[in-house]
């Protein structure tokens, strides 16, 4: 088997512009909002990923994942301090029209 061939120099570029042009495509769809978080350091986002999903007018569970796995959560409080969370993060985030004209320009910075 031959080892594999070595990218050329513009490879990191041109897999970053791609990735960004992608996000900007998706923040175009009517049922998708991409925001941009605008603060530099920490913030609620840095301590794992994590979803809400709303169960009709049963009740509303979160999903948490970490290094090592992911759970669903029912507790309200649980629930209650990842909506907070959320919310936290969406106030100090760009707004979606903002955030897509930002990825724009940094996906046109990263053209090879």
């Amino acid at each position: 088997m031959a080892p594999a061939e070595s990218p050329g120099p513009g490879w990191r570029a041109k897999i970053m512009h791609d990735q960004l042009c992608r996000l900007a495509d998706m923040a175009r769809r009517p049922d998708v909002t991409v925001q941009v978080i605008s603060r530099v350091g920490a913030h609620p986002g840095l301590s794992g990923a994590f979803g809400i999903a709303e169960l009709g007018d049963r009740h509303t569970v979160a999903y948490l994942e970490t290094a090592a796995d992911g759970q669903t959560v029912e507790d309200p409080a649980t629930v209650a301090g990842v909506e907070l969370r959320f919310d936290e993060l969406r106030t100090g985030a760009f707004r979606g029209t903002e955030s897509q004209v930002l990825i724009e320009n940094e996906a046109d910075r990263w053209n090879p």
